[in-house]
């Protein structure tokens, strides 16, 4: 969950313990790491084992997080299981934009690009203003509005961003410079730095009107569906209206993996319909139930609707947004 592999299981792991926000937070730690960071915390006492692979804070633990409940409150910006996989396309285009406006209000159009990645190229020239007075137009909206951004985190977070940004005559710094310059880990380094770009994207997605300019960057990514690649597949075969039958055999599919599509599909997508798949009466009820009791296990739901089918519940959790939505029905 922590490194980010997208399967049906670690999205639902990641609802089930209400961790979305730091889904994919160490992309590419090595399962030793973890092990062996767990096991320092129990060394110092901070946590305790309950059975195996469970942990609990002690009440040393409790103390500390209390007493740094200020200082971490950027990771309440974080929110890896929705950003994580779009969220180096977003940051590219971004940095690559304000690198190509910088230099060229400076008059300097020979310089290492700071991405090389072709898609990113292109997106940045398709928005890119042709004029100089449009560039210096632009650069004044896309200050204000990334200023703006920043305005709503702390000092550390929001200077650490902007440390990032490559611009006339200056190559954004590491994260391994920031953290030496700053005097935190490495790791608060990066979770910072994602805080605020994660922070950006969610703005850009429900305030794209106040936000033009970003929007021009990075809406087309924040519109399309996160969904894991095998979701995604047959969610395109789906809106070329191929059957769940074909889809089952042409992909050689369980019916439980595609179910598994069918729910992430429908918590992913607004406008997906599952009117095709649950009685629309049916759906009010389980909506009703759902509204009415703040239920977030699969169990009572069947007891309440034993006609149902645990895949049909699923779907109904899915689009309201029910904690236990994604994952295997059983």
């Amino acid at each position: 969950m922590v490194t980010g592999k997208k399967t049906a299981q670690s999205l639902s792991d990641s609802q089930w313990f209400g961790i979305e926000r730091y889904y994919a937070s160490f992309k590419g730690m090595a399962h030793e790491t973890f092990i062996d960071t767990i096991q320092s915390l129990i060394k110092e006492k901070y946590m305790k084992a309950v059975e195996d692979h469970v942990y609990i804070l002690t009440e040393k633990g409790e103390e500390v997080l209390a007493c740094e409940s200020d200082r971490l409150s950027y990771l309440k910006h974080l929110n890896g299981l929705k950003y994580a996989s779009i969220e180096t396309s977003c940051w590219q285009v971004i940095t690559l934009y304000v690198q190509a406006l910088s230099n060229s209000l400076y008059g300097n159009f020979n310089y290492s690009p700071v991405v090389r990645d072709f898609s990113v190229i292109q997106k940045v020239k398709s928005v890119f203003p042709k004029s100089d007075s449009e560039r210096k137009v632009q650069a004044g909206k896309l200050y204000s509005e990334v200023s703006r951004i920043l305005f709503e985190h702390d000092k550390v977070s929001a200077d650490l961003f902007v440390k990032k940004l490559s611009g006339y005559n200056r190559i954004g710094s590491t994260f391994e410079q920031i953290s030496l310059v700053e005097g935190i880990s490495l790791q608060e380094t990066v979770l910072r730095f994602r805080a605020v770009l994660h922070s950006l994207i969610q703005k850009v997605t429900s305030e794209k009107i106040d936000l033009p300019m970003l929007y021009s960057l990075i809406g087309s990514y924040t519109e399309a569906p996160a969904l894991t690649n095998s979701a995604s597949r047959t969610y395109k075969m789906l809106k070329i209206n191929k059957s769940i039958e074909e889809i089952m055999s042409v992909r050689n599919l369980k019916s439980s993996t595609l179910e598994d599509h069918l729910v992430e599909i429908a918590r992913e997508v607004s406008d997906f319909p599952i009117i095709p798949y649950i009685d629309e009466q049916e759906f009010l009820k389980v909506k009703h139930f759902y509204r009415k009791t703040n239920e977030t296990k699969l169990r009572p739901f069947k007891d309440a609707f034993p006609h149902l089918s645990y895949f049909q519940i699923r779907l109904v959790l899915a689009k309201e947004g029910g904690k236990h939505a994604t994952g295997s029905s059983t």
